[in-house]
């Protein structure tokens, strides 16, 4: 279907927008926002830098490549995202993710990656790590290791007024469809609101699955879906990009959830090298200037560890 808005794909543009090909920065102090970007496909010099405050804990192998290999998809504002008319990705994983890397003395090369191929590159140890705002589940810990570093709660975003009549009940939203992104972590929800809609003999829900944020965004106001599943901590970002055509309500039946980094499960001494670079920048503070300086001081979690869902 084709929107009969067409000002509404610019702001999907600016919501959603992704970049081509890879990212290189460098491993510098952290500054918001300021993260120096390469072109795609720009030749960019990498190097470890053994003078960093944890280099001592950076595995040989990396010592020797002088560069991480990061996968995101860079479509979600505030998190991991490419601003229109931009190239670079920004976002408070990258300065979170820029700024541990810089503990250890590594520069970080971002590979743009679909949401649903990010376990599959890590199991192919065709990434070294990944932050891309992954929900840590018991069934993902099968397949990778997190380091949960955020906690992050839902929301339903309904069309404004709320038509359908959608609340955050377990059954509040029988017989609608929910729209989200292909990888997520939405069916297990959608699953439950099935079952209990099914068990009040009610039409159950139905999830449709998009390529990218953006295309989720864009089936709900043009009336495709009629809701679909937000972070809290991006609700703010959401209406200043889409004005005032949306209403948000909590989810009730979801307790909030841990998101983490992801590390090959062969690769341990990568990943305690990075929970040490967490625990460096929550001590000197770096970790809460950036929760501060994109407004997301909701996701703060000082209780940070591996593979702490138990579900």
């Amino acid at each position: 279907m084709v929107s009969r808005h067409p000002w509404k794909h610019r702001i999907y543009m600016a919501i959603g927008t992704v970049v081509a090909g890879l990212t290189l920065f460098g491993g510098g102090a952290y500054q918001v926002g300021a993260s120096p970007s390469a072109a795609s496909g720009d030749a960019v010099k990498a190097g470890f830098n053994d003078a960093a405050p944890l280099a001592k804990l950076v595995p040989d192998q990396y010592r020797k490549k002088g560069v991480l290999t990061v996968a995101t998809q860079p479509d979600f504002e505030p998190a991991n995202f490419t601003p229109i008319g931009e190239t670079g990705i920004k976002g408070y994983n990258i300065d979170l993710m820029e700024a541990m890397a810089a503990k250890l003395g590594l520069p970080v090369q971002w590979e743009k990656v679909p949401f649903d191929q990010i376990l599959i590159g890590m199991q192919s140890n065709k990434f070294d790590a990944a932050i891309a705002g992954m929900t840590d589940r018991k069934a993902r810990q099968a397949q990778v290791d997190f380091i949960d570093y955020q906690l992050a709660g839902s929301v339903f975003m309904v069309a404004k007024g709320n038509p359908k009549g959608i609340t955050g009940a377990v059954d509040g939203g029988c017989g609608i469809t929910v729209g989200d992104v292909k990888g997520s972590d939405a069916q297990r929800l959608v699953d439950q609101m099935v079952t209990a809609c099914s068990a009040k003999g009610k039409e159950p829900t139905k999830l449709v699955l998009y390529p990218t944020g953006g295309d989720k965004i864009l089936a709900l106001t043009s009336g495709r879906t009629d809701a679909m599943i937000w972070p809290d901590l991006a609700i703010s970002v959401l209406r200043r990009q889409a004005g005032d055509v949306l209403d948000s309500m909590p989810i009730d039946f979801e307790p909030k959830v841990y998101l983490g980094m992801t590390f090959s499960k062969e690769d341990s001494g990568l990943r305690d090298a990075f929970l040490a670079a967490l625990k460096a920048i929550h001590d000197d503070g770096t970790y809460d200037k950036i929760l501060a300086d994109w407004d997301v001081k909701v996701i703060k979690l000082d209780d940070y560890g591996i593979n702490l869902a138990k579900d």
